[in-house]
């Protein structure tokens, strides 16, 4: 057997045994968690959960001091935001997919209250904008001119930029472990 081709069959089982790593690694770092429990609306987008902060994932609602215009004047759109939010909240026991945590420390979910994806709610009814997930339900929403698209209004990331606050990238979980790898080889 050539020099060669013995190199090339180390590195062939290198590349399986690294393949065999990442699935493994990939496997023990798939489970999601779930949580529950009492939970309250902090804005159209946050919600405390048994006392721990949680960002609804792929949606971006209004500020709470967020103004929006419609024909017959303003209106407190993020005020409006976070009471839907409240009141979709109180229609069951809020549960919560936990995808991650941003750089705020919040904890990145998808959550129900009662079998509604309050992300897709928030942003079908136009009281939320689209913000890496929703698309669908955006274009519906605007289609039907309900919430924010019956108003003219900035984007929530173009109002907290104008207003001097911190933007916001779209909120995506930290990458775990094999993200990271994958991250570094240039695959993600």
């Amino acid at each position: 057997m050539s020099f060669s081709r013995r190199m090339r069959d180390v590195g062939v089982a290198v590349a399986m045994m690294v393949l065999i790593v990442l699935i493994i690694v990939r496997l023990s770092d798939g489970s999601v968690e779930t949580i529950g429990g009492a939970a309250r609306a902090k804005d159209g987008d946050s919600i405390t959960l048994d006392g721990r902060r949680v960002r609804l994932i792929g949606m971006d609602a209004p500020e709470m001091s967020q103004i929006c215009k419609r024909d017959d004047g303003e209106w407190r759109c993020g005020v409006a935001a976070r009471s839907r939010l409240a009141e979709l909240m109180r229609a069951g026991p809020v549960t919560c997919r936990v995808q991650g945590k941003d750089k705020y420390d919040r904890l990145l979910s998808r959550c129900e209250a009662n079998g509604i994806d309050l992300g897709e709610r928030m942003v079908r009814e136009g009281l939320a904008v689209a913000y890496g997930d929703y698309e669908h339900e955006e274009q519906l929403a605007k289609a039907e001119r309900k919430g924010l698209w019956g108003s003219t209004f900035d984007r929530p990331q173009d109002w907290r930029r104008m207003n001097g606050r911190q933007s916001e990238g779209v909120h995506t979980a930290e990458p775990g472990l094999v993200g990271r790898i994958l991250g570094l080889l240039g695959l993600d």
